[in-house]
This record gives C-alpha cells, structure tokens and sequence, in this order.
C-alpha cells in the first residue's frame, strides 16, 4: 500500500466510524454493551464503505451493448 492511499483510507474510516457510532448512540438504549451490539455491525460496513471510495474497483471491462 502506498502511503498516500493508506492515509486517505484512515482518514475515511475514522470520519466513518465517528459517524457509526454518533447514530448507533442516538439509536440505541442508554446502555453500553447495546451500543456495542448497534456500531459493530456499522463500523464494518464503514470499514466496507471506506476501502471502497478509498480503493475502488479498478480495471472491471465494460460491457459492449451489440
């Protein structure tokens, strides 16, 4: 990984998870093992989302219509 790219991919899931877990907080019960149990599943989909805008899909051929 080149350094640039690995600092725009944590840059991207620290804003991500502060955002996880600002909604999972709002959402959920005053009780800490339920805010765990609501921002797991949301701090994986923002390490998901985060590796995607950082990385990409790169070289998928286009499909011709014919």
């Amino acid at each position: 990984m080149h350094s640039k790219t690995f600092s725009k991919f944590l840059s991207a899931m620290l804003l991500l998870a502060m955002i996880a877990v600002t909604n999972a907080a709002v959402v959920s019960p005053p009780d800490p093992f339920t805010l765990g149990l609501y921002a797991l599943p949301l701090l994986l989909v923002a390490a998901a989302l985060a590796y995607a805008l950082t990385y990409g899909v790169r070289d998928v051929p286009q499909r011709r219509n014919v």
